[in-house]
């Protein structure tokens, strides 16, 4: 089946060739009552001359639109594309040679057309060739034209081809990222229940399972539901739930319409991770407010959780930095990051353009 591009290119074609064709006709004179008598009198001793140069002159532009098609598919692309001396003189001297076929084409239809109406032969002038010439290299530059459009547009799809793959890649690889580090704590987590003996130890390595069972099957996509990542989210507190103290108090408010918007999987979770590691602690008061509203055209998403000395804490440093640069490749001027470290307390907004 023929692109939608591909045919309108065609009808384009058709219609400017269609037009260049046309020419003749609208530059012979014809019957109206400004002609002059000079002009009557030409007519009345050669009656078929206006048919004469319609016919010369429509075959001249046949020739030249013959000359387009082979220049464009078989011509330009064997001699000018090596880009090698050799092949720029070739190709000089088949323009050449074109054009002394297209000009010896033209002049037998010319005398041919002469006997036929039993018209005047006057020998070819000077001004014939140059007038030839001219419609010649017209057609040449719009030839070489087009070919030079093509050319770049060719470039620009190649260009545009390679930066998607390249984002791609990266993305792909920011999600292998995501997923061991994600992980890592997790089963960090569940390691801690497993020394402590917990009986929530089945329930965690439950909750893990769903959770790497949505990482599997969900962060292959470019987006899913806003519920989807919601649900997902919720697990992730869950589980985090289960090995925190009492004085973690935990938040996570929910507004809007979840069900219509959507998001790139797990690019909110980084910053969760980010309050659950840096905002516990076992003997103070840890608040950890998660704010997500889902609207028409945006989403907005908040964490603020409390600062304590995690000095004793590895950090592999890919969360935050992961999550900034996977939102300039997904979201590149639709998006909004505010991050504020304010000694005891950290705060983080986020802000999504989905139109």
């Amino acid at each position: 089946m023929v692109p939608q591009k591909k045919w309108t290119e065609f009808l384009l074609q058709f219609l400017l060739w269609g037009l260049f064709l046309s020419l003749p006709y609208f530059t012979i004179p014809h019957n109206s009552p400004e002609i002059n008598k000079q002009l009557l009198i030409v007519r009345d001793v050669q009656p078929y001359w206006d048919y004469y140069m319609f016919f010369n002159s429509f075959s001249f532009n046949v020739f030249l639109i013959v000359f387009f098609y082979v220049h464009n598919l078989f011509i330009f692309d064997r001699f000018i594309l090596t880009r090698r001396i050799l092949e720029y003189i070739l190709y000089g001297v088949i323009v050449i040679l074109s054009f002394g076929i297209v000009f010896s084409l033209s002049f037998l239809v010319r005398n041919f057309l002469l006997h036929k109406f039993s018209l005047y032969e006057r020998p070819l002038e000077v001004r014939d060739i140059i007038r030839f010439a001219l419609w010649f290299f017209l057609v040449l530059f719009a030839a070489i034209g087009v070919k030079l459009n093509e050319l770049w547009r060719s470039a620009e799809k190649r260009a545009r081809e390679i930066e998607n793959e390249h984002l791609r890649t990266e993305l792909s690889f920011l999600h292998m990222q995501i997923n061991p580090h994600f992980l890592f704590n997790s089963l960090n987590t569940i390691y801690g229940m497993s020394l402590k003996k917990s009986d929530v130890a089945p329930n965690a390595v439950l909750k893990l399972s769903q959770l790497l069972r949505y990482m599997i099957e969900e962060t292959g996509h470019d987006s899913v539901s806003l519920e989807q990542e919601v649900n997902y989210i919720n697990n992730y507190i869950e589980l985090q739930k289960m090995r925190s103290t009492s004085s973690l108090n935990i938040t996570f408010d929910v507004q809007g319409d979840i069900h219509t918007s959507s998001i790139a999987p797990m690019l909110l979770l980084p910053f969760i991770e980010n309050a659950f590691k840096y905002g516990i602690s076992s003997t103070s008061h840890s608040p950890i407010d998660i704010s997500l509203s889902a609207r028409r055209d945006m989403i907005l998403f908040s964490v603020i959780n409390k600062k304590f000395d995690q000095q004793n804490k590895h950090s592999t440093g890919i969360g935050i930095p992961n999550v900034q640069r996977r939102l300039d490749l997904i979201y590149p001027g639709k998006h909004e990051l505010d991050i504020q470290d304010l000694g005891d307390t950290y705060y983080i907004k986020l802000k999504i353009i989905l139109s």
